[in-house]
């Protein structure tokens, strides 16, 4: 790995890159996103309701998260393919990086704090996971866009340093209480417009919102081109197989529109070009 960037990630698990997304446009995407989860508010509660009626653990009360968004705003796209966050992803994975999923996340004032995980393809809670323990390899790099800043104040994410290394986490038995503070935790810092990139391993948790406005960010998750994608993605074999006949949790990926592909920048649309709709 060649930046400091990748080499930061690599040691302790994170870091941030300041200024990605300019504080104007990061305000118009937090306002859209905000938009775009109230209009699907009632379908988000239907969804984790289906989910915890199979026994299946959602979140934390309070965070509401919407999934492929790209499919309803696209004010974002520009920035998916800004060199220094595509380029710690290239350094990881080679060419042909893929974006994994893109979801809205909203953590309004006064939520519960969340339960110690890994992302997928590591969080056990999943119906499709890598079983621990895990090789010491990253497989996606998962990011944080901060849409309105990340403090203590209002929860930015709890983190666990060098927790990547582990070739385990708490979503499964590990031994540790994933309910539980750590007490290595911190939380994670930025202005808006800023990106928390992490390897997907890394342990962390939805912290308490104790403001009085959402904290807004939006997940994008990079991977490369040999991870099987399609136990997250609905309608595949592999979903249906691995999530549906079990009933087992998923993120139920919907494919992207096709007219939505082709208003993406021509540097964004392969980032994309394996979700186009079938």
């Amino acid at each position: 790995m060649g930046s400091n960037l990748s080499a930061e990630i690599q040691e302790i698990g994170f870091t941030v890159v300041e200024g990605v997304i300019p504080p104007q446009a990061a305000a118009t995407i937090r306002d859209r996103i905000l938009e775009v989860h109230e209009s699907e508010a009632e379908a988000n509660r239907l969804r984790e309701e289906q989910i915890r009626a199979q026994g299946h653990r959602v979140g934390a009360q309070g965070v509401n998260a919407s999934v492929m968004l790209i499919n309803s705003n696209q004010d974002f796209a520009p920035y998916l393919a800004d060199p220094r966050v595509l380029g710690v992803a290239s350094e990881f994975f080679g060419p042909f990086v893929r974006i994994a999923s893109v979801g809205g996340i909203v953590t309004h004032p006064g939520n519960a704090r969340g339960y110690w995980h890994a992302d997928w393809p590591y969080n056990q809670t999943n119906a499709a996971h890598i079983p621990a323990p895990y090789p010491d390899v990253p497989m996606v790099l998962s990011t944080l866009w901060m849409l309105t800043p990340f403090t203590v104040e209002n929860g930015g994410t709890l983190l666990v340093p060098r927790s990547h290394r582990r070739p385990d986490n708490p979503s499964g038995a590990n031994g540790f209480d994933r309910d539980v503070r750590h007490p290595d935790e911190i939380h994670a810092a930025g202005s808006a417009g800023s990106v928390l990139l992490y390897d997907a391993r890394l342990w962390h948790s939805v912290a308490p919102n104790r403001t009085t406005r959402p904290r807004v960010a939006l997940s994008v998750r990079y991977a490369p081109w040999w991870l099987n994608l399609n136990p997250e993605t609905a309608g595949t074999p592999e979903h249906s197989m691995m999530a549906v006949e079990r009933q087992g949790k998923s993120g139920n990926l919907p494919p992207l529109r096709p007219e939505v592909y082709e208003s993406l920048p021509d540097n964004v649309k392969p980032l994309f070009r394996h979700a186009l709709q079938k």
